[in-house]
């Protein structure tokens, strides 16, 4: 059997819902059945009112569809009500570009038909929203088009073929496109046809033109995984990290740059704050080994995060204080806990029981505090405590706990923490020194202060939520994530 599954959507009105049930003749706005000769899908299209849009053109697309070489698989119309059903449609990926009678609305899917051994599967499909088209300006020098040359958003049909006159205005106009992200393009040279594809990432937003106009001067870095980063997974007979923190060096005048891979996925690069050459970068890359990664830095249309990375400094000098980024204000989110990292030279402070940092006030604290003996280096758990348990009126802070190590001792010392919940992790120097449960949790980090020392390379940071523990693997796979990040900031 065939079974469909959605990947992506532009302009939908509803999230998929999936339920096992057999089809009925009574309702297919959104129903996918099966065929003797394959897959029947069906939906609804609506306008922006929510109104069902007659007669709208519904065509189907393979997911590399080029209009200037290829017409599509199959169309439909929609009936009075809005609906429309495409049959015998094989195993394969896909997308759906619809617009209405007059090509001012478009809305835009993708999905895949895969083969399964399910006896029988009903999926409930959202319906399409159409919204206004968009459009693209784009510079002609930016992929050194020439007359006679074509320009093809792949996966769509909209296609443009270069004239003398683009060339003489310096930019050509592709018109009707659907309000969507794309990832690629197809170039083909009028000269001899051969043909190439480019990665992009353009967001189009409905009713609004996107103008990519400066050049698109890429050049190519490397990021080598060395083994030892890999050593502790490969204890574990593991071959890879996932949702990896890597620092990359680079310079480059793009005011939005990114990583592409040679896998078509967009990297994200955080530009870490007030670095004294403005070389240094931090991105995630998604699976990691123990090899060389070669990608090729390109401009962003748009700011690209990462919600892995929540702030980074080359140094978190005395008295910053750090919060979150454009996810969370806070610095613990999506559940998966938060972590921080960073260089510190050791030196014993001036004051006894001095602040190394401190996260801002919640009704629980962590501290990294000096201790009376002032070579060791104290991570303080805070409870806030009051007579009055209603409003807390002169609430007041009592120390729960104290997870303590020799760090103030005059040398240079990696500090890397990790707490989900009421498990901390602490790591020194790529070693574990702690790896317990606390007594309270932490639901909420509303920030940190850093205290009396310069701390270098900080970073505050969320991990995958494959890397948190479960019945199989405990917090191992943590442990590994933290060694391959000392590694890597050595």
């Amino acid at each position: 059997m065939m079974r469909f599954k959605t990947l992506k959507f532009a302009g939908l009105a509803a999230i998929a819902t999936t339920f096992l049930t057999a089809c009925s003749d009574e309702n297919h706005a959104g129903v996918l059945t099966e065929t003797e000769s394959g897959t029947t899908i069906a939906s609804i299209v609506k306008d922006e009112n929510g109104n069902p849009v007659t007669s709208a053109r519904v065509n189907l697309l393979l997911s590399d569809h080029v209009a200037a070489r290829m017409a599509p698989i199959k169309t439909a119309t929609t009936d009075e009500n809005g609906k429309y059903s495409i049959d015998s449609i094989s195993a394969g990926d896909y997308a759906l570009q619809i617009s209405n009678t007059e090509r001012t609305l478009s809305a835009y899917q993708t999905l895949t038909v895969e083969d399964d051994k399910t006896d029988l599967q009903t999926l409930t499909l959202p319906e399409a929203k159409l919204e206004k088209n968009a459009s693209l300006e784009l510079g002609i020098k930016t992929y050194s088009l020439n007359s006679g040359d074509t320009l093809c958003i792949t996966g769509t049909l909209n296609c443009t073929a270069i004239g003398d006159k683009d060339v003489k205005a310096g930019t050509v106009t592709i018109g009707e496109i659907p309000p969507m992200e794309f990832t690629k393009i197809t170039l083909i040279k009028g000269t001899d046809h051969g043909i190439s594809t480019k990665n992009v990432k353009w967001d189009f937003v409905p009713g609004e033109k996107l103008e990519v106009k400066s050049p698109q001067k890429t050049s190519t870095i490397t990021v080598t995984i060395p083994e030892e980063a890999m050593s502790d997974a490969k204890r574990q007979n593991r071959t890879s990290i996932d949702s990896m923190i890597v620092p990359v060096s680079l310079k480059t005048d793009f005011k939005n740059p990114i990583l592409l891979s040679d896998k078509g996925d967009t990297l994200a690069l955080y530009k870490i704050e007030n670095d004294s050459d403005s070389s240094r970068y931090l991105t995630v890359i998604p699976s990691i080994t123990a090899a060389t990664y070669k990608f090729t830095v390109a401009a962003s249309d748009s700011v690209v995060t990462s919600k892995f990375i929540t702030k980074a400094f080359a140094n978190a000098e005395p008295g910053k204080v750090i919060k979150g980024n454009d996810y969370y204000d806070g610095l613990n989110f999506f559940g998966s806990g938060t972590g921080i990292g960073f260089w510190i030279d050791g030196s014993q402070p001036k004051v006894a029981q001095d602040t190394i940092l401190r996260t801002l006030e919640n009704d629980k604290v962590f501290a990294l505090e000096a201790s009376k003996n002032s070579k060791m280096l104290c991570a303080n758990i805070y409870q806030r405590e009051s007579k009055d348990t209603i409003t807390y009126k002169d609430s007041f802070f009592t120390k729960q706990e104290s997870f303590c190590h020799d760090v103030l001792d005059g040398n240079r010392h990696h500090y890397l923490m990790h707490i989900y919940n009421n498990h901390i992790v602490i790591f020194i120097d790529g070693s574990v020194v702690d790896d317990t449960d606390m007594k309270f949790a932490f639901s909420a980090i509303p920030g940190i202060a850093v205290g009396s020392h310069n701390l270098e390379s900080f970073t505050a940071f969320s991990v995958g939520s494959s890397l948190i523990k479960n019945q199989d693997f405990g917090w191992e796979r943590l442990h590994a994530w933290l060694y391959a990040f000392y590694t890597l900031q050595r």
